[in-house]
């Protein structure tokens, strides 16, 4: 029988005794036989007072409380008076290796009447010149490692500035409070019938920042666009252009066949309405310009930059498009073909034959596998479903 079966085995004999016939049991023991007895008892028992959990158990008597000044002093004395252990090698202090000694620079007198020396009269110049005047003369000759950038734009402006010595502080220049910028003064009303009237001298049309524009008058803007022949530049950024008018901004596209540059950062298009503009403006073949950034919606999907992909390499005539595109397969498909764009405007300027057709442009990827994002571009595309 193991130790842990024996004692399990009198844990359940005790169990069948009362607290009071125990007592009664341990009153008959000896001093000897209740320190055996304790040697069975479990040392992690909560119940046992600290002192009684240790087997080991000195016996002698208490000298008196606990002093521990005199503890340290007693330790303190008993390692000086031990001898220390003896060492394998005995210590001893060497000097190993070769002393520096500082190297000697031999300077060779020259002879003042020597006619290779290099002594001339702006030696004498320089040696009774001040440490500032030094400063100036590095400035002058351009020697930017020696000074600091305020001493190296005063001597280039011809400035009257305090050089300093070697070690100057470069000091900033004050702040300069400049007026805001004025708001676009731009009467919306009276663009609206220059465009209607196709006024030739209105070439260029600046609508940003301007607030509070009505749908109707966007309607109307459009609508005089749709006819007019002379307007070449069209700036709508930060207008609150919204998304409800999408479609007559496309016919306006279809309809223009003068407008080159088109602007309409900032405002409220959708992923879906620029996709289409995008195809609109293949079928205008006038568009050099469009800037279509910083929508409501930053993230388009990868379904609608595919689209987007799509018709920018149909399109021929587009030189520059302002627009994000999150996934690498997308943009490397555009910035090829924009490039191939100025490519082509290259060639009709040296009078070279283009045919019409287009060059072949790269397919599409058929799987998710040309970019980075494989999961989320599916998420996306399934929200746009």
């Amino acid at each position: 029988m193991s130790i842990i079966e024996r004692r399990t085995q009198q844990q359940k004999e005790l169990a069948d005794f009362d607290d009071a016939e125990i007592d009664a049991l341990l009153s008959q023991l000896s001093q000897s036989e209740l320190e055996e007895l304790s040697n069975y008892v479990d040392p992690d028992d909560s119940c046992l007072p600290p002192s009684e959990r240790c087997r080991y158990h000195t016996e002698k008597e208490p000298t008196g409380p606990f002093n521990r000044q005199k503890l340290i002093h007693y330790l303190e004395e008993q390692s000086k008076s031990e001898k220390d252990w003896e060492e394998p090698v005995p210590f001893e202090t060497k000097k190993r290796g070769k002393a520096f000694q500082p190297r000697q620079v031999v300077t060779e007198d020259k002879d003042e009447d020597d006619e290779y020396s290099n002594n001339t009269e702006w030696d004498e110049v320089l040696a009774g010149a001040s440490e500032s005047e030094m400063v100036e003369l590095a400035a002058i000759l351009g020697f930017t490692g020696l000074i600091n950038q305020v001493q190296y734009h005063a001597s280039v402006s011809n400035k009257q500035i305090d050089f300093g010595g070697w070690s100057a502080a470069a000091k900033c220049d004050p702040m300069r409070v400049l007026p805001p910028e004025p708001d676009n003064d731009t009467n919306v009303d009276q663009s609206i019938q220059k465009l209607k009237r196709n006024d030739p001298d209105l070439k260029a049309l600046n609508l940003n920042n301007i607030k509070n524009i009505s749908n109707e008058k966007f309607r109307d803007l459009l609508g005089a666009l749709e006819k007019n022949t002379n307007l070449r530049m069209l700036s709508m950024a930060n207008v609150e252009f919204p998304d409800s008018l999408g479609e007559e901004l496309c016919q306006m596209l279809s309809a223009n066949s003068t407008l080159q540059s088109l602007n309409l950062e900032s405002n409220l298009l959708s992923g879906a309405t620029i996709t289409r503009i995008c195809q609109t403006i293949v079928e205008n073949k006038t568009m050099l310009e469009l800037r279509l950034a910083n929508q409501r919606r930053q993230v388009l999907g990868h379904k609608a930059e595919m689209a987007i992909a799509e018709a920018v390499a149909a399109n021929r005539v587009l030189l520059r498009l302002g627009l994000h595109l999150s996934f690498p397969s997308t943009r490397n498909r555009v910035n090829e073909r924009l490039r191939g764009n100025w490519d082509l405007l290259r060639r009709k300027r040296r009078g070279e034959e283009i045919s019409d057709d287009a060059p072949p442009m790269p397919p599409p990827p058929t799987s998710y596998r040309g970019y980075q994002g494989d999961e989320k571009a599916k998420r996306r595309d399934a929200e746009d479903d």
